[in-house]
């Protein structure tokens, strides 16, 4: 339940720090993209707990880890 709190207390300050940024914009040309990334932003913090139910964090590390790896080792006459 204190994670549930946690994420709509979260949402409420990304909200209006969200409208304060798009406020200080000096015009309306670039708005949005900043809206576009402000809301990946969101919706990344919002998958969080998901990720962290499905150890999906752990696994794309790993997968990553690999990756670079093979990497390396290509490299290497």
């Amino acid at each position: 339940m204190q994670e549930l709190l946690n994420m709509v207390r979260y949402a409420a300050v990304f909200y209006l720090l969200e409208q304060m940024v798009l406020n200080l914009l000096p015009g309306k040309m670039y708005e949005r993209y900043v809206r576009f990334y402000l809301g990946l932003l969101m919706v990344l913090h919002m998958l969080q707990p998901v990720f962290k139910v499905f150890r999906l964090v752990e696994q794309m590390d790993a997968a990553a880890l690999v990756q670079e790896l093979e990497r390396e080792v290509e490299r290497v006459p």
